[in-house]
């Protein structure tokens, strides 16, 4: 029996990839603003925490993307689901590691962005602000972590349609599938736009609304319920109806 944290420690390393390789090319994106700027003679000193902070976010956007990929990969790998191991073990350590992988993101971030708000002078945090970044980053990451559940429900879903149905009309499905994808990534990615502006804005004006805190706490909430019921039907398919891919 293949034990959990060797499993989930072998996907994160996988997906770790992926991180590294969103922040190189931040990285790179930053330097290029940089130099550009001073070419132009126009650098001050937010240029750097601002194009940290743009390139992070699409970049945020595209290792969502990624992550997904790469769970929906392990859902029919034949060397993943033919493991010794038990199919609520392998569901687990695949959607761990992949969170894992984004707060592995969120933290290199928050190291880059805190050194280049070293940068800007005369900067003042509200105090009260921790109790923001906590409450709306545990929103935010229940927020992904729905988005990839759900994505996965979709994608088990249209598996166990297609295997039911000839290849003309399985093309279709996913095709839907890809559409229906497409849907959910841009709702998910409207609400973090929505989310992280009522939560940046009060820590730029010092002006706290205190109803904030509790309609983030109960919307996390609400999102772990739905969390939990989806993944009961993913194990589900997984261990009843969606088989590994058959080769030659």
């Amino acid at each position: 029996m293949t034990k959990f944290w060797p499993l989930g420690s072998t996907l994160f390393k996988k997906k770790s990839n992926s991180v590294h390789l969103i922040v190189g090319l931040q990285l790179i994106a930053v330097v290029i603003t940089i130099v550009m700027a001073l070419w132009k003679q126009q650098y001050d000193s937010t240029i750097l925490l601002g194009s940290l902070l743009g390139y992070g976010f699409f970049g945020g956007m595209i290792l969502f993307i990624l992550l997904a990929r790469h769970t929906e990969q392990v859902w029919t790998n034949n060397f993943y689901r033919l493991l010794p191991t038990t199919d609520l073990q392998l569901y687990v350590a695949n959607l761990v590691s992949t969170l894992l992988g984004y707060v592995y993101f969120i933290v290199i971030e928050a190291i880059l962005s805190g050194l280049a708000l070293l940068t800007v002078p005369n900067v003042s945090i509200p105090s009260d602000s921790y109790r923001y970044a906590g409450s709306g980053m545990l929103a935010f990451f229940a927020l992904v972590l729905y988005g990839w559940v759900f994505i996965s429900l979709v994608h088990l879903i249209g598996r166990t349609i297609s295997s039911w149905l000839p290849e003309m009309r399985s093309k279709f499905v996913y095709f839907l599938f890809y559409v229906i994808v497409g849907v959910i990534l841009i709702r998910i990615l409207n609400t973090v736009g929505d989310l992280l502006g009522k939560l940046i804005a009060p820590l730029v004006t010092g002006q706290l609304d205190p109803d904030v805190l509790p309609g983030t706490l109960a919307f996390s909430g609400a999102l772990a319920v739905i969390i939990l019921i989806f993944s009961a039907i993913n194990i589900y398919l997984l261990k009843y109806r969606v088989e590994t891919k058959q080769t030659a």
